[in-house]
């Protein structure tokens, strides 16, 4: 006892360092080694943009004088966050623009044109110095762009060079802290010839603006402080009245998330303790063993959760669970030992001896039930995301450390505390749940054809409802249509690009193959093909951001519905953001331009859809670029989610095979009877095929959210059977018959189980209350299934038992036992 408690202390000194995991990315990233080694080329040539926090404004327009100076003010005033690195917003950040040229009052460098690139990319966007004249570089670059296309320039460098630097302006509107009067116009003005920049920092109808903050690289418990910093600003510095600002971005939704996770940890852990006090009070009337069970699961959690720190498991979307996971499963394993305990308490015995014969006959039991458990949670470790994995080897852990504690930690206390008041044993029963379960195994036991008939039909037709069962993820299936994060990811899609980019990385030993002007138009090709889904809701590529530049120098927008006219040309463009250090060019193009890059945003439109696109689009660049010296490879969050997802699914649905597989072995080792093993199966798989075609009633997709309920409720539903074909066996070694021993047992575990698989549907029920959509969806499947396991082990596992549960001898031995007793009865009567 000193030992545990000296344990339990050591690892409860741990808990504080436990740390919290808020990307919600890692739900859905695989743990592929082509999968990451992709993502990680990716991010080594073009950069990661997930650390931008963006504040949103919505109005009727965004650019009437107040709105702009709330942007303004806005990008000024946050400016003093140290975690911020840089502010972007429509009236401080470059916006390069042809103007009148009495209004040009400051010359540039040409050079500076390549900042159209801030069209293109939020990170991209930065001031600078401009410097006077252009240098031998930029004037070369220049004389190529003009003579590759003369008649877009009419009268040479002579007559452009000069209206270039007159005209061309590229600062920000705001001048020295200031917002001129005409600022509205302006930037209309801009918006018109930057057209790359609509749909990025402002919508097509001017209703939505962003303003970009560039953050530094911070700890998960900076991030939510540096949220609630810009919270504070914006309530202080309220929008102008009829305009409203929201925040969004990755570190918005990691911060909301980690929120979330102490609120759920604040609610779920103590209601699962009050609900499942109270029904072990109401079901045992004992205050002690209430006690005893609360000292035990306490343990329980200090030992998980110190663990969990010591070897740096973070608390995430899913691990967030396991706390309360764990006090239903300890519950559990209490409920049985202790009714246990009182039973034999009632036959007369001592503590001591009540105790240890309570331990002797349970201790193998609940070890299986902690194994079948532990076994379903383990089978996610064949989930090809890490998180769903560490959960699952975090959990089974858990589980066996219950066992340890409910069998060491728990008889001594046990024995410590006033007894329960035990009542003699009687045939009837002695207490009404007992009595009525009585009542019922004998029903079951006279007519069990009927019973095992209504099982098969109820399976038959969860089965024929459980094949339309809908296979899909959607991101924002994680939140509730009223929550901020799913508003904003609505508006987001509505007004601007969207949160779900579709990457086209695309590499070529080559170079030169990515100057071709017929290699740039079969690029865009693709993208208008890809436009032509209503799921895409707009692409880029570096082809686009070289049109932007050519239009600006060319002033005329037509430019981007034709292509390049030379190799030359393009190579011109291209130098021309070579002045630039570092280029803008590369979150495009690579800077040993051997890879570009083509994004598409796609609408949240599902697994399943994104699924079609993605293959359709690599039909569409095989039959394109076939024979070219290029290979493609795809990423991003909407392709990565969207294939792992249904890979996941697909290996869960085999792991739970596996596991059912492997509990069937460990209990025909433990009852060491091939019969018993396979009687066991029917009472729990019923339950699974039952929740499958509930899941259609309910419109539940079968997603990575779900899927792993049936890994952990089967394992925690095949509890009750174990307990029940271990009590009949320990019968029926007593030398009783088949039927008196399922009498025996019903009366022995009905209790227990009935109040365990309660215990397990309300506290699961719990989870309700949860703030995750998809831990609320746990709870209340698991209910389901556990529910519907309780009516199979009191119904269907008897009729089972009686029908197919004894050898041919035993059935030999109860008959003739049969006619004894009838014979003595006649002999009674004559």
């Amino acid at each position: 006892m000193l030992v545990t408690l000296a344990l339990t202390a050591v690892f409860a000194a741990q808990i504080p360092k436990i740390k919290v995991d808020p990307a919600p990315e890692n739900l859905l990233s695989a743990s592929e080694e082509e999968g990451l080694e992709t993502t990680q080329l990716f991010k080594e040539a073009f950069g990661d943009s997930s650390h931008v926090l963006l504040v949103l404004l919505t109005s009727d327009n965004v650019l009437s004088a107040e709105n702009l100076a709330y942007q303004h003010a806005l990008t000024q005033g946050l400016s003093s966050i140290g975690a911020i690195d840089r502010i972007e917003s429509l009236t401080d950040m470059v916006l390069p623009r042809r103007v009148e040229p009495d209004a040009a009052e400051d010359e540039g460098d040409l050079e500076d044109l390549d900042d159209v690139d801030d069209l293109d990319d939020l990170d991209a966007l930065e001031d600078e110095e401009v410097e006077a004249g252009f240098d031998a570089a930029t004037m070369n670059a220049l004389i190529d762009i003009i003579e590759s296309d003369p008649a877009r320039f009419p009268g040479g460098l002579q007559a452009v060079g000069p209206r270039l630097q007159t005209t061309l302006r590229y600062d920000p509107i705001a001048k020295d802290g200031v917002l001129p009067d005409d600022a509205e116009a302006q930037i209309r003005n801009a918006l018109a010839q930057s057209p790359l920049l609509v749909g990025r920092l402002v919508s097509q109808d001017h209703t939505a603006a962003a303003v970009a903050l560039f953050l530094k690289e911070l700890s998960g418990r900076d991030m939510p402080r540096l949220v609630k910093d810009v919270e504070a600003w914006i309530a202080e510095n309220p929008a102008p009245e009829g305009s409203e600002v929201r925040l969004a971005g990755l570190p918005y939704v990691r911060s909301a998330i980690v929120e979330r996770i102490r609120a759920d940890q604040i609610i779920l852990v103590p209601f699962t303790l009050l609900v499942c006090m109270a029904l072990l009070w109401i079901a045992m009337r004992w205050i002690g063993g209430v006690f005893l069970t609360i000292a035990s699961v306490g343990v329980l959690l200090m030992v998980t959760l110190g663990g969990m720190a010591l070897a740096e498991e973070p608390l995430n979307i899913l691990n967030n669970i396991i706390p309360p996971l764990l006090i239903i499963i300890g519950v559990t394993d209490c409920i049985h030992l202790l009714s246990r305990y009182r039973d034999e308490i009632g036959r007369g015995n001592d503590r001591h001896a009540a105790a240890s014969q309570a331990v002797r006959s349970l201790a193998v039991a609940i070890f299986f039930t902690g194994a079948t458990t532990a076994i379903g949670l383990g089978s996610l470790i064949a989930a090809r995301t890490e998180m769903l994995k560490h959960f699952g080897v975090t959990s089974a852990i858990g589980v066996m450390i219950a066992y340890v504690v409910t069998i060491f930690f728990v008889p001594p206390l046990m024995v410590s505390v006033k007894p329960p008041r035990g009542k003699p044993e009687k045939p009837s029963g002695g207490r009404p749940l007992e009595s009525a379960m009585l009542v019922l195994t004998s029903r079951v036991l006279k007519k069990p054809w009927p019973v095992v008939a209504a099982a098969v039909v109820l399976l038959v037709a969860s089965a024929i409802v459980a094949t339309r069962i809908r296979v899909d993820h959607a991101l924002l299936d994680q939140f509730d249509h009223d929550d901020p994060v799913y508003v904003t990811t609505q508006l987001l899609e509505n007004k601007l690009d969207g949160v779900r980019p579709l990457e086209i990385m695309v590499r070529a030993e080559d170079p030169e193959i990515f100057l071709d002007p017929e290699f740039i138009q079969a690029l865009d090709d693709v993208q208008a093909w890809a436009r032509g889904h209503e799921e895409v809701i707009r692409t880029m590529s570096y082809g686009a951001i070289l049109d932007q530049s050519l239009a600006l120098l060319a002033d005329d927008l037509s430019v981007f519905q034709e292509p390049f006219k030379s190799e030359a040309q393009v190579k011109a463009l291209v130098a021309m953001f070579g002045n630039r250090k570092p280029n803008p060019l590369h979150r495009f193009l690579s800077e040993d331009g051997k890879l570009a890059r083509v994004q598409i945003m796609l609408r949240d439109a599902g697994a399943n859809r994104t699924i079609q696109i993605i293959d359709a689009l690599e039909a569409e660049l095989a039959r394109r670029f076939e024979g070219k010296p290029v290979s493609f490879r795809l990423t991003g969050d909407a392709y990565t989610s969207s294939r792992v997802q249904h890979a996941v699914v697909s290996d869960l649905l085999s792991s739970l095979l596996a596991a059912v597989f492997i509990i069937f072995v460990l209990l025909v080792g433990l009852f060491r009877s091939v019969r018993l093993g396979l009687l066991s199966i029917p009472p729990n798989l019923i339950p699974l095929v039952g929740t499958m075609a509930y899941m259609v009633l309910r419109d539940v997709p079968l997603n990575m959210s779900t899927v792993i309920i049936f890994s952990i409720s089967f394992g925690l539903a095949v509890d009750g059977s174990i307990h029940v074909l271990a009590r009949f066996r320990e019968e029926t070694r007593r030398g009783r018959l088949p039927s008196a021993a399922l009498l025996r047992a019903a009366r022995g575990t009905g209790r227990a189980n009935v109040v365990s698989y309660t215990t397990l549907m309300c506290g699961f029920g719990i989870f309700l209350l949860s703030s995750f959509v998809p831990v609320r969806q746990f709870g209340e499947l698991i209910a389901v299934t556990v529910g519907t396991c309780l009516i199979g082990t009191v119904f269907l596992l008897p009729a089972l038992l009686k029908l197919f549960g004894q050898s041919r001898a035993d059935r030999e031995r109860e008959r003739t036992e049969r006619e004894r007793l009838r014979a003595l009865l006649r002999e009674g009567r004559g």
